[in-house]
């Protein structure tokens, strides 16, 4: 029975260091969203020329920031982050990080209340 179990562990391990060069041991990722979020379903219902700032302001809250132009003229702006953050630890090579980072940042432009034009600005970058 030792010798059996014996054979199996070596024959585990040599298919380990031969066979692959490497096998993953432990693998991880996390997601972290912060900010306001805008879906892209909410915008496919935002119409220039009908959409009041009333409006966005009750289906999306409170914006990131908001600036008045002049007395017709005002910007809401809406900027949200997402992370992504993955760990990799392979057996006998070494360890893996990265980190995705995506900003999003949507503007709504209204004159006299009524939507005037939206646009977005996304970065994206990564690091490992």
């Amino acid at each position: 029975m030792k010798t059996r179990y014996l054979c199996l562990l070596s024959l585990l391990l040599s298919s380990l260091l031969l066979g692959t060069g490497c096998s993953v041991i432990h693998s991880h990722s996390t997601t972290k969203v912060m900010g306001k979020q805008v879906s892209d379903q909410t915008l496919a219902r935002v119409e220039v020329g009908k959409t009041s700032k009333d409006w966005i302001l009750a289906t999306l809250g409170e914006p990131t920031a908001s600036e008045i132009v002049d007395e017709s003229t005002s910007i809401l702006k809406y900027a949200s982050k997402r992370i992504k953050s993955s760990n990799s630890t392979l057996l006998f090579v070494f360890d893996t990080s990265s980190k995705r980072e995506e900003k999003r940042t949507i503007y709504f432009e209204f004159k006299d209340g009524i939507l005037d034009r939206y646009w977005e600005e996304t970065h994206s970058f990564s690091r490992r």
